[in-house]
């Protein structure tokens, strides 16, 4: 951001140097620099704009997950791709798939809503794949927890970073939230425990070199 900032000071002013320039010598060229600048200005500043939401919004996102701890065990995938969920929570109650969607709120209806589509499909895709990490990951399971995790529960979750989520977005057993609201939801689906701590870790453990 900081980069953001020093550019837009120097297209700012360099933009009043050209104006009092074209005032002083009535020079038209002067006077188009002027307004190129001030087009430049308005460009950087919508670019700056949308660079503090997306991270404004990532941070949130992880301190809401940060506060889960240590009742749940975090793994960071953000920006991996690969079928990774941006963040992987296993908690006493399952798993959670979190995926961060930057679906920008200055976008009609229609558009968000084919957007926000997108990113409650990629959020149960990326269910699927821990599914399949399951599968390979159960002959190397300990314990009791080797005999149920293929039933393990794994719930898709979509964070709208630059946009309010309404109820209408949630579909299809996708819950789609902002970050306010996150630790709450991820909460609630702890109510009937199902892994101790070292199952968690072992899990969380088996996963991360699975998806290595």
């Amino acid at each position: 951001m900081r980069r953001y900032l020093i550019a837009l000071v120097v297209i700012a002013l360099l933009a009043g140097s050209f104006f009092r320039s074209a005032e002083q010598s009535g020079s038209k060229i002067m006077n188009m620099f002027g307004v190129l600048a001030i087009f430049l200005l308005g460009i950087l500043g919508t670019m700056a704009a949308i660079r503090w939401q997306s991270r404004t919004g990532l941070k949130e996102t992880e301190a809401a997950l940060k506060s889960l701890e240590p009742d749940c065990v975090l793994t960071d995938w953000y920006s991996r791709g690969g079928g990774r969920p941006d963040y992987l929570v296993v908690g006493p109650g399952g798993m959670a798939a979190v995926c961060v969607d930057e679906t920008p709120g200055n976008w009609s209806k229609k558009r968000a809503a084919a957007a926000v589509a997108a990113a409650r499909g990629r959020a149960q895709n990326t269910v699927d794949w821990l599914r399949d990490r399951l599968g390979e990951a159960a002959p190397e399971v300990k314990g009791p927890l080797g005999d149920s995790v293929h039933d393990l529960p794994s719930r898709p979750i979509v964070v709208l970073t630059r946009r309010p989520a309404t109820a209408a977005y949630t579909v299809a057993g996708v819950t789609v939230l902002n970050a306010d609201q996150l630790a709450a939801h991820v909460r609630s689906l702890w109510e009937r425990p199902l892994l101790s701590e070292q199952d968690r870790i072992q899990l969380t453990r088996l996963l991360r070199r699975l998806g290595a």
